[in-house]
């Protein structure tokens, strides 16, 4: 069972069933009769979000080939038309901004709903990639086909010597920033200092800048100026979990580049790819560095242990998280990998144990937090409410600790199920949790709005296919919402099997 399952589940249990079509049900299913599939199960919703996702795709791509104007025009024309949807409008905000359309992004966030979830994101990406003032409408196309020369075209030298030359583009901090990244990424690192210290002057508040700045301090072997500019970075708190993963990953970024052990440099360099997103190649960095580490092995099989587990191999997990432990009891990543895979065998014992280890080793939430479920696994719900409460009080926008809460506090799903929405608007499970929420209370036209938003992550999650099939089936198209249990059959028998339709 794949971590996102058992956090699905999670909130599975506390929204309970509904409709006629129950999730798990005690009596004995009904085979679903298994006719040819066809087109029909909600097409409308299909065609527009397949349509919209092409349309983004080739945007994206006329922008990392250089053709930035045409790549503006299609996500103008995709903003203008696009219908509410706060999910959408954020998703297209945060790459507008990565890419200095910040005209496009200001377009969404005026049309976003004024609420927690869409105030804590609006803020991370502003306080992250927005400059001091809106860039000119005559120089915004420009400096974005400045970045998208320097970052994807290498293009890095001809394009600041441009940046440099240009005296009708506006002077502003966002122009020294593309100037220093154009210098970084050609090497040259004394003039890239100089422009980004010019653009932090300028406007002190954009983390982007001063992630730069750590980089070319670490890359210029000055790491006490580079460990300096982390912890000024640190110190800017990011709510959603997008920006705190950019937080973390040049963290590990820069102690890579300052570490003086090989060992421990691909320690740090694997960390950083793994957070992001690129787990295989961690693990090929660490795996040639186990030989040559003996000293460091504990360290770097407890990472391994934590990235196979996170990367749903329990098996390969479990082997290094217990080769780690073998060598030094105190590696935190190892125990608290033992603990997570004790819990999710159902060994509550033994996971309570590793646990209560990990929490000694750490001040991070994991283990708080798998204490507190461990002991509603065992029945003792008294401490596990208690515990669940004095960890809300400290942290009410941890992502794990409000879906793993809602089994104590069911009643609470509408408020935590929308929290969690506001730090991972990727969460899928959260939207599917949310459709349930929406349909319970017989909200259905809310229900799809959060499968669109499900879809749009994942359009083959069997999960999606069982919630729609209630939504058709509360609009009264029953053919429909049974073709949709048939695509949730094909994706997924064993939960189907389970699905007692009427």
């Amino acid at each position: 069972m794949t971590r996102t399952m058992r956090k699905l589940l999670i909130i599975l249990a506390a929204v309970g069933a509904f409709s006629n079509i129950s999730v798990f049900a005690d009596t004995p299913a009904k085979p679903l009769n298994l006719r040819a599939e066809t087109n029909t199960v909600n097409m409308d919703m299909v065609i527009k979000d397949n349509f919209v996702k092409a349309k983004f795709a080739s945007a994206e791509n006329r922008f990392l080939q250089g053709n930035v104007k045409a790549s503006h025009d299609d996500f103008a024309d995709l903003v203008s038309r696009a219908v509410h949807d706060d999910y959408v409008f954020l998703v297209y905000g945060i790459k507008m901004a990565e890419y200095g359309f910040f005209d496009l992004s200001e377009q969404l966030f005026k049309r976003l709903d004024a609420n927690t979830f869409t105030a804590n994101y609006v803020k991370d990406i502003k306080k992250y990639y927005y400059p001091s003032g809106m860039v000119e409408p005559k120089d915004l196309i420009y400096y974005a086909d400045a970045y998208s020369s320097i970052v994807y075209n290498n293009m890095a030298i001809e394009t600041t010597s441009e940046l440099l030359n240009n005296s009708n583009a506006t002077e502003s901090d966002y122009k020294n920033y593309l100037i220093a990244l154009g210098f970084y990424k050609s090497n040259n690192l004394q003039q890239a200092l100089k422009y980004i210290n010019n653009a932090i002057v300028q406007n002190d508040n954009n983390t982007n800048y001063k992630i730069l700045k750590a980089k070319i301090l670490a890359d210029s072997n000055k790491p006490k100026q580079a460990v300096k500019m982390l912890k000024e970075i640190n110190k800017t708190e990011f709510l959603t979990i997008d920006f705190q993963d950019k937080i973390r990953a040049v963290n590990e970024y820069v102690e890579y580049k300052i570490a003086k052990d090989e060992p421990l440099k691909d320690y740090h360099l694997s960390y950083y790819y793994h957070l992001q997103g690129k787990s295989l190649l961690a693990t090929k960095v660490l795996q040639a560095s186990i030989l040559q580490a003996k000293q460091y092995a504990p360290q770097i099989f407890a990472l391994l242990s934590r990235i196979y587990y996170e990367c749903d191999e329990p098996l390969k997990a479990q082997e290094f998280a217990q080769r780690a432990f073998k060598e030094d009891k105190n590696q935190y990543l190892a125990v608290l990998t033992l603990a997570d895979i004790n819990y999710d065998e159902r060994k509550y014992e033994d996971a309570l144990k590793y646990y209560k280890s990990a929490k000694k080793l750490s001040k991070e939430n994991e283990a708080s937090i798998g204490i507190a479920k461990t002991y509603l696994a065992m029945e003792n719900t008294k401490k596990s409410k208690k515990l669940y409460e004095k960890l809300l009080k400290k942290e009410h926008l941890d992502e794990d600790l409000l879906v793993n809460s809602l089994k104590v506090f069911p009643q609470r799903a509408d408020d935590y199920l929308a929290r969690v929405a506001s730090v991972d608007i990727s969460n899928n499970e959260i939207w599917l949790g949310l459709a349930g929420l929406a349909l319970k209370d017989g909200n259905v036209s809310m229900a799809e709005t959060f499968l669109n938003n499900s879809y749009y992550i994942d359009e083959n999650n069997f999960k999606y296919y069982y919630y729609l099939s209630l939504v058709l089936r509360a609009k009264g198209n029953i053919e429909q919402s049974n073709q949709s249990l048939i695509r949730c059959s094909r994706l997924d028998s064993d939960y189907a099997s389970k699905v007692n339709l009427d």
